[in-house]
């Protein structure tokens, strides 16, 4: 009799501990960039935080940002954008409060093959096609500070609103003359003849913030406790991931992940292409965000300066750190 009571109780506490982990559903477009969260998620991080975490996969950031104001999905990773500084213009609770990547983004402008011959700098880009995701996407910032580097603007050139998939298809027809890609994209056209002119990140400054997540502030703060476990989570998949980006042993590990969880399931891909950055404590680039809002501002497709309180929260991962070291980690 006793040996049952004991075995219910067991079965009982695991049955009340499964039932109380958190669950956060986290939508993304699938790239490389959530390399720190499937880190996370399969290194059993979220899980030592009793959370589970649930990836919702979407084809563009504007299509996630609708169902994050309503607080149908209280988390969303995305490229900054216009949207994000618009959605907080008017308004809508979201708010940017930890880095998916930054600094060695490995964008690059890729040119159509056999255009090489003829541009052999930025300034030649002048007057050409060029592939950008969407007007005001980070794709498209990048572009106009490459341009401001030779003395030109997005005006002088032809800029072609285009999802990565369908702008390899575009360049190997030539439709398009050039592009700005991200990996592994810039991998898959450099394989079917095309060249790289310029690695963005050499000439983007300030530094650059690429991509991150996005909070609802209604759900954050009601739920302050679990947002900061979430973060920690986060950050120690961050510090495992960018080992992975250093070419670091545990890169063929990350692979199977992204296997696992991305559209794309060619090994050599990932294996061939360069990651982005994460910051090891998830700290965003302020500085960049500034400069990004600036240009959106110059271009016209802004006019309001969102203060930075607003666009970024910073202290979440300062608490989370907190966690972390009270734990040694």
């Amino acid at each position: 009799m006793r040996r049952f009571v004991l075995s219910a109780l067991f079965a009982t506490t695991l049955a009340w501990n499964a039932q109380a982990a958190d669950k956060i559903v986290v939508g993304t477009v699938p790239n490389t960039s959530d390399g720190p969260i499937i880190c996370a998620i399969e290194k059993g991080y979220f899980k030592e935080q009793n959370i589970e975490v649930e990836l919702t996969s979407f084809r563009t950031a504007s299509d996630m940002t609708p169902m994050v104001v309503r607080g149908d999905i209280p988390i969303m990773g995305g490229g900054v954008s216009v949207s994000y500084f618009n959605a907080l213009a008017q308004g809508m609770p979201l708010r940017y409060f930890l880095s998916r990547a930054q600094i060695r983004s490995h964008h690059k402008i890729i040119l159509r093959k056999g255009l090489d011959a003829k541009v052999k700098t930025v300034a030649d880009l002048k007057g050409l096609r060029i592939a950008t995701t969407a007007a005001g996407g980070f794709s498209e910032y990048e572009l106009g500070k490459a341009l401001e580097t030779v003395g030109l603007t997005l005006d002088d050139v032809d800029t072609k609103p285009l999802a990565m998939p369908q702008t390899l298809t575009a360049m190997a027809n030539g439709a398009i003359d050039a592009a700005v890609l991200i990996p592994p994209f810039d991998g898959g056209a450099m394989r079917d003849g095309a060249t790289m002119l310029v690695r963005l990140d050499h000439i983007v400054k300030p530094e650059m913030e690429v991509a991150g997540l996005i909070y609802n502030t209604d759900w954050a703060a009601k739920n302050r406790d679990l947002l900061d476990r979430f973060t920690a989570a986060y950050i120690k998949g961050a510090r495992y991931f960018q080992q992975a980006v250093e070419n670091g042993p545990n890169r063929d590990e990350i692979i199977d992940y992204f296997l696992k969880y991305a559209p794309i399931k060619n090994r050599a891909i990932f294996a061939d292409t360069s990651w982005s950055d994460v910051n090891p404590n998830g700290k965003v680039v302020v500085a960049s965000l500034l400069d990004q809002q600036d240009f959106y501002i110059r271009r016209g497709y802004l006019k309001t300066k969102i203060p930075v309180e607003k666009l970024v929260d910073e202290e979440t991962a300062v608490r989370a750190l907190k966690l972390l070291q009270a734990k040694g980690e």
